[in-house]
């Protein structure tokens, strides 16, 4: 009889054990060749709120690896504008919890800019950005990171966030705003996008 009680209790504890682990660090994209994909979407330029002027791979900066992904923005100061650059990537990240993203911001640029991770999930290709969006620091990487377990409160969205949610991710994109003075016409580096 008792053996089978620490039996039935060891399993217990392997079992809980095993649900509170996810799969290893996966890294998606590193700009380590190229820009992986990653563009200016063609809806966001010559629109008034995008001013997104280019991207590209570059060695000038990196979190991980010897390059990160250069955004120049184009930002006048004083209303809300934003760059945003994306790529299309179908991916299935039912086996992690989170989403993360390193963004460096240089030295020389203005406090009041924020970071946010958007997502595009599911044939309706529904556009599910995080709820709250993270102030960079000048001269410091900073990571964005957001929770990708069912029931999350991280993102801003109508939809749940489910396990069909997470298994069928379409989109990941990135998004710098910015509304306050002085303008600011420079880079932002994005590195490291990973899911935990």
């Amino acid at each position: 009889m008792k053996k089978g009680i620490y039996l039935t209790l060891f399993a217990g504890l392997v079992f809980f054990s095993l649900a509170g682990l996810s799969a290893e660090a996966k890294v998606i994209f590193d700009f380590e060749k190229d820009q992986d994909g990653w563009l200016i979407p063609d809806w966001a330029t010559g629109q008034g709120e995008y001013v997104t002027e280019s991207i590209e791979a570059v060695p000038d900066v990196s979190n991980s690896g010897k390059q990160s992904l250069k955004m120049m923005c184009n930002f006048p100061g004083g209303t809300w504008k934003g760059c945003l650059c994306e790529v299309m990537s179908r991916e299935d990240w039912t086996a992690f919890k989170t989403v993360s993203c390193d963004i460096y911001l240089p030295e020389n640029a203005p406090t009041g800019i924020y970071a946010k991770i958007i997502l595009s999930v599911g044939e309706k290709w529904t556009w599910t950005e995080m709820a709250r969006s993270v102030k960079l620091l000048p001269g410091k990487w900073v990571t964005l990171s957001a929770n990708v377990l069912p029931g999350s409160t991280d993102w801003k969205t109508s939809a749940k966030i489910t396990d069909a949610f997470r298994q069928d991710v379409r989109k990941v994109a990135v998004r710098i705003e910015y509304d306050k003075k002085p303008l600011y016409r420079g880079p932002v580096y994005i590195d490291n996008i990973r899911v935990e």
